[in-house]
């Protein structure tokens, strides 16, 4: 399974989200290429305890809801609604230009990838509680997808 924790994996998210630009066209959806990567990096700084989390899992996202997304190959929702979070219109990051927001992104990826393999993460607003390597799969589907969204 594909995970950003690793090497190979972080390097093929790394090199399609350099090929992200303001042309970029979504697919769905209503974000443009920086809010995508503010909304992807606020998953990230909940997991790093650098974002306050504003919601708390229901059973069903605790117990079903979460293996559903770390199991499937894809996110099969393209306009699902994640935690309010992450979402602009309620506690997401207000995005700033597209190379900042690259660079937001992929140092809060190499803040995770360095932490020590011990290290504990905080809980997911909709899932709870994950292990790291669970975050890091998580963290791969859920870039992976609104990578897709944007068709690199």
């Amino acid at each position: 399974m594909k995970n950003m924790l690793h090497e190979k994996d972080f390097l093929h998210i790394e090199k399609r989200i350099h090929l992200l630009n303001e042309q970029s066209k979504r697919q769905w959806g209503k974000m443009n290429p920086s809010e995508m990567l503010a909304h992807c990096a606020d998953q990230i700084r909940l997991a790093l305890g650098q974002k306050e989390p504003h919601e708390k899992p229901t059973f069903i996202n605790r117990n079903i809801a979460k293996y559903i997304g770390l199991w499937l190959p894809r996110i099969p929702i393209k306009n699902l609604q994640g935690p309010v979070d992450m979402n602009q219109q309620f506690f997401g990051t207000t995005p700033t230009d597209l190379a900042t927001e690259k660079l937001n992104l992929l140092n809060l990826l190499i803040q995770v990838r360095l932490l020590p393999k011990e290290a504990v993460l905080l809980p997911h607003p909709m899932f709870g509680k994950l292990s790291r390597k669970q975050w890091g799969r998580f963290m791969y589907v859920h870039i992976d997808h609104h990578l897709r969204q944007f068709d690199v």
